[in-house]
């Protein structure tokens, strides 16, 4: 209840929680580029909890940007990242080599070097190495459904560099996934023309003659016994990524016995801002994570 105002006096009010701070280390590069590109790292902008507040070692979500595999901007959503590092996690948001740089899959091994990176480095951060999340929006969201279907597939553990070994010997699986929106079936997009999915994979995912090719790139193809907890976050009106493709995906987990949520956001867009604006998805996101990062 507010209290009356009234000039000239003084007036008390019941204080609010203490304030749980995050700690931003922005620009931490864990791995470099040798492919000619004009950047030669590969960097990540680290959220952690306050210190003060979390001094046992904190389970970790890596965040993985989507823009059609085109472009990253790891700043752009620190201020939602942050409330998960408020919440007890380091968080990760990530690079990688976008399609200007690299094809497939050169991005999911820069994203499960990440993963790489910080069970190496996790004295440093604090770091519960056992238990690291991941979670991705859009092509990010595809990235993230993939590093967790794909577990320690050595195929895949390779990093962008040959020299690159600092890492080797560190698993890059994980142990939960939250992918939004992402395409679960690569030949069935409505490109619009553009037909950036192609572009990243570096062939025509519609021609009938690269199907295989397109489903070795998709997270159905590697679901296993050894895949962890998916949470998918779809919005029934995304005119991008349609609402199916996370129904396919959840129904693929679920018929090969894994655990897996699918959240229908009614109404949503195919865009990150009216997702996360939405109470009941971070806190459906905090609880997932916790029950299976943090054992509660």
């Amino acid at each position: 209840m507010t209290a009356p105002l009234v000039e000239g006096s003084t007036i008390s009010v019941q204080g609010g929680a203490p304030n749980t701070l995050a700690v931003l280390r922005p620009g931490v590069s864990f791995a470099d580029i040798d492919n000619g590109s004009a950047r030669s790292h590969l960097m990540m902008d680290i959220l952690q909890p306050d210190p003060a507040a979390h001094a046992k070692p904190t389970p970790a979500i890596v965040f993985v940007a989507g823009n059609g595999w085109r472009s990253i901007d790891r700043a752009r959503h620190v201020p939602s990242l942050a409330q998960f590092a408020r919440a007890g996690y380091l968080v990760a948001s990530i690079d990688y080599r976008i399609s200007g740089e690299a094809v497939f899959p050169a991005a999911l091994r820069d994203v499960k070097t990440a993963v790489r990176f910080l069970r190496a480095n996790a004295g440093a951060y604090n770091l519960d190495a056992g238990h690291i999340g991941m979670w991705g929006n859009s092509a990010g969201g595809h990235l993230t459904a993939l590093a967790a279907t794909t577990g320690d597939r050595p195929e895949f553990d390779v990093e962008p560099q040959s020299h690159n070994t600092r890492w080797q010997g560190h698993s890059s699986a994980i142990q939960a996934a939250v992918p939004w929106y992402a395409p679960s079936d690569l030949t069935d997009l409505p490109s619009e023309g553009r037909y950036v999915e192609s572009v990243q994979m570096g062939f025509d995912v519609k021609d009938p003659a690269n199907s295989v090719q397109a489903r070795l790139a998709s997270p159905l193809a590697y679901i296993s016994a050894n895949t962890p907890p998916v949470l998918q976050v779809h919005g029934t009106a995304d005119e991008l990524v349609p609402l199916w493709h996370g129904e396919r995906l959840h129904n693929a987990l679920l018929a090969a016995g894994r655990t897996s949520t699918l959240l229908r956001v009614e109404g949503a867009p195919h865009r990150f801002a009216e997702v996360i604006s939405v109470p009941a998805v971070a806190a459906t996101m905090l609880a997932f994570f916790d029950r299976h990062l943090k054992n509660i």
